[in-house]
């Protein structure tokens, strides 16, 4: 039981960094609309580095499969005033031989429209011995603020299962709001998840594929003044293998937004659209049966944003960057529980952004950065690891942002 007071330490002090996962691992989770999204967007325009930083703050254990308890966070400094955060805990309270479990799943994390929370409570009842009932709901002191989701898992033979959700954003919006805003279509969100688990080796091996599809909604915003109708799509692809002595990663993640604003401003209106198309590759292996385990990455970014990016930024633009990333490191022992894990990532971004108000970025060049990770074992039996990451940029003289990273199986 003394595992528990100190996860609560670390996960508390991941807890209060103030800013805001690789989106490929988000896109696992269920990805519904979010009112803050359509209407206030994201409130930053991206530095650079932005992505490289992300890149250089994942984990290096092994992402958890799909059904693993645990807690799991990562951030680090992103520019002189902003953090990157990814949080996540979840644990399914088994009884009653496990044919019922209470679900609990807080996430603290953020996407292309900017930061998250949710703090996921439910319920699953086992209907047989192969399928599964969930009920869950992300509840809020503002009722109109709740988000309701019904699932269903089905087991197949062969180790895998089909998982499925229906998500109400927002549910009881129109009755329960003390504002003058109303849906006119409201919002849902349909999620898909398919898992094919290799076997029980840790890291787990396998294939899951996942798919977040929201269909057109519509809001009527009068504290915003503005009017939005949003769809989106959201998909996630991971295949974990060995082979020999290489253990490999494959992920791809894809994202199409669109939406149509009305703009109250003045005596007239103004009919902006946006769209989001963004796509990621990533590809890792590792040479588990060389002493210092040598591992080996490419990873490439394709982002297209166009047009009004939400009342947070208030502004229209373009955005498009494309950022191929090689990247490597070895693993050297230092004691018992603790190891150096240097790491190389180097990035020939293009990049182009221009806004209305003239906040513009152009780059077309060279970007690296090299990481120091030490890894301490703080649970032998758990598999627990405690990251302090210390990087520096190698296209021009300085720190490159502190990375902290906590990884707790339960």
């Amino acid at each position: 039981m003394t595992r528990y007071p100190i996860a609560l330490g670390i996960t508390l002090t991941l807890s209060v960094v103030p800013g805001p996962g690789p989106q490929a691992s988000n896109n696992h989770l269920p990805q519904p609309w979010r009112q803050d999204a359509v209407v206030q967007g994201r409130d930053e325009t991206y530095n650079t580095e932005r992505f490289l930083h992300e890149r250089t703050f994942d984990h290096l254990q092994a992402v958890p499969g799909p059904t693993d308890n645990g807690i799991r966070g990562t951030g680090g400094s992103v520019s002189s005033r902003r953090l990157y955060f990814d949080f996540r805990f979840r644990n399914d309270f088994g009884f009653n031989d496990n044919r019922q479990g209470f679900l609990l799943d807080i996430q603290r994390s953020e996407d292309l429209d900017g930061a998250y929370q949710r703090q996921l409570v439910g319920f699953r009842h086992n209907l047989t011995d192969t399928t599964e009932l969930w009920l869950q709901g992300d509840v809020f002191s503002d009722k109109s603020e709740s988000d309701v989701y019904f699932s269903v898992r089905q087991h197949l033979p062969g180790n895998s299962w089909i998982h499925g959700s229906w998500i109400l954003p927002d549910t009881y919006f129109n009755n329960k709001t003390d504002t003058n805003d109303e849906f006119i279509r409201k919002p849902q969100s349909f999620f898909l998840q398919w898992h094919q688990a290799q076997d029980a080796t840790h890291p787990p091996l396998g294939t899951t594929a996942s798919l977040t599809v929201s269909p057109t909604s519509e809001l009527l915003s009068r504290t915003e003044n503005l009017q939005v109708e949003s769809e989106s799509i959201k998909a996630a692809l991971t295949h974990r293998f060995r082979r020999d002595n290489w253990l490999w990663r494959l992920e791809v993640s894809g994202e199409r937004t669109r939406r149509n604003y009305r703009l109250f401003e003045g005596d007239g209106a103004t009919f902006p659209d946006f769209s989001r198309d963004h796509f990621t590759l990533d590809a890792r292996v590792t040479d588990t049966e060389r002493r210092y385990q040598p591992r080996l990455g490419l990873s490439y970014l394709d982002l297209d944003e166009e047009g009004f990016f939400g009342r947070e930024l208030n502004d229209e633009g373009a955005i498009r960057r494309r950022e191929p990333t090689v990247y490597g490191g070895l693993s050297f022992p230092v004691s018992s529980r603790t190891t150096l894990s240097p790491g190389l990532y180097l990035s020939a971004p293009d990049i182009s952004q221009t806004f209305s108000d003239h906040r513009n970025r152009r780059h077309h060049g060279f970007t690296g950065k090299l990481t120091l990770p030490f890894e301490t074992v703080i649970s032998r039996q758990d598999h627990a690891v405690l990251t302090l990451n210390p990087t520096f940029y190698l296209h021009k003289f300085g720190f490159g942002g502190g990375n902290l990273q906590l990884h707790w199986p339960m």
